[in-house]
């Protein structure tokens, strides 16, 4: 008796959906994985270990692929994800037990009626599982679903071709928040990928979603006037719903505070808090965006606006006040506060509480893969290697080179 073929999970990886296309292409032609392996010049046992995600294909092997099958571009234009997945693998991205646990429950399964419905919540799920256990490992899913996406929006016409391009948009857009933990450049790409299938999808709040994004990458880089920009273009959008609204406001109040501006940034946040209790969704997306931007959102924020107003014992009280009940589930926004909080110490001349926070920050850091966090310790672990005769700070800087050197090795 035949045996049965192994069932594929497209949606796992950019090199598990290449093999599902590469088998789909493989029956539609009538050939046996030997005889395609007979064109292509390699044997049957590799076509299938390719088709089972067993082995990765070289760029020669996949247009040597795509020559025999005819397969009207579809996998070459598959090649671009698989070197990215390929190159990720060889640095040692790799999904950690609880991402995977996670996966197993919010991947559907690949023939699903609908993939497309699903695509929202797998997003949300896993957005909340990064804030959680951090994002690193993630990467392969997120470019296997951007190529789900793309080929079911190059085979689909109207409704079906939209959805297709917003599903893209969101998960260039998840993709950006994984690389901006680490490669602040590839963070910037993703962002402009996810605003062109946006505006190509007709999504004004989605659109307007990335632009705040942009804002906030603009103030990772100290352009506050750029950042200001970005977000006032974004805010001319009349159909945002409350809470975009306010993260946009929030952006605006971040780049005012980086200026000096104590007024306007004042302003800005007092907005965003009116605006963002709002109940008017009323987007075309099937998901809130805005979800996260809830009063304490807003407050940590308006912490951090008055750290940079120069206003450090306002920050770090405020700081305290927050963290001492903050939220299980944002780990990764706990590392970036509490890395601000040690900033605040520094500022306040109270190096010891400073030490303290930057060790808890440290650790969330290396807890949850974020390379942003450390960045954000660097300030405070340049003024604490003035302090080393505080043993707090001489410990917490020895713990910080070791946590920095491991970073660059990865």
């Amino acid at each position: 008796m035949a045996q049965a073929p192994r069932q594929l999970t497209p949606h796992r990886s950019a090199l598990h959906g290449f093999g599902a296309a590469l088998r789909q292409w493989r029956e539609c032609r009538g050939l046996s994985q030997r005889a395609l392996g007979k064109r292509v010049h390699v044997s049957g046992d590799l076509v299938g270990k390719v088709e089972k995600a067993e082995r990765w294909p070289s760029s020669h092997l996949v247009e040597s692929f795509e020559a025999a099958l005819q397969a009207a571009g579809e996998l070459v234009r598959l090649l671009p994800d698989l070197e990215r997945e390929r190159r990720l693998t060889d640095i040692g991205y790799r999904l950690t037990d609880d991402a995977r646990s996670q996966l197993r429950v919010v991947m559907p399964h690949p023939d699903a009626p609908d993939l497309l419905r699903s695509w929202h919540e797998q997003l949300a799920t896993l957005a909340t599982t990064g804030n959680r256990i951090g994002y690193a490992g993630m990467a392969s899913t997120a470019h296997a679903q951007i190529s789900i996406a793309a080929t079911i929006g190059r085979r689909s016409r109207s409704a079906r071709r939209r959805e297709a391009l917003i599903a893209q948009a969101l998960w260039a857009e998840f993709l950006s928040w994984i690389d901006e933990q680490s490669d602040a450049v590839e963070a910037d790409a993703w962002l402009r990928h996810a605003q062109q299938h946006a505006v190509e999808a007709n999504a004004p709040t989605l659109a307007s979603y990335v632009l705040m994004r942009q804002s906030q990458r603009a103030l990772e880089r100290f352009d506050p006037g750029n950042a200001i920009a970005l977000a006032q273009r974004a805010l001319e959008e009349v159909r945002l719903p409350g809470r975009i609204r306010a993260l946009l406001l929030i952006r605006q109040a971040q780049a005012y505070a980086m200026g000096g501006d104590q007024n306007a940034c004042a302003a800005s946040i007092d907005k965003a808090h009116s605006v963002a209790g709002s109940t008017d969704w009323g987007s075309e997306l099937p998901v809130d965006l805005g979800f996260h931007c809830n009063p304490v959102y807003i407050a940590a924020h308006e912490a951090q606006c008055r750290l940079l107003l120069g206003q450090p014992t306002a920050a770090a009280d405020l700081f305290e006040q927050l963290l001492d009940q903050w939220p299980d589930q944002w780990r990764v926004d706990e590392a970036l506060w509490r890395s601000a909080l040690s900033t605040a110490y520094i500022n306040t001349g109270d190096i010891e509480r400073a030490a303290t926070e930057a060790a808890n920050a440290l650790a969330l850091a290396a807890g949850t893969s974020s390379t942003r966090a450390l960045r954000w310790l660097n300030p405070t672990a340049v003024a604490l290697r003035q302090q080393t005769a505080v043993p707090e700070a001489a410990a917490f800087v020895l713990t910080y080179r070791q946590a920095t050197l491991e970073a660059c090795n990865h």
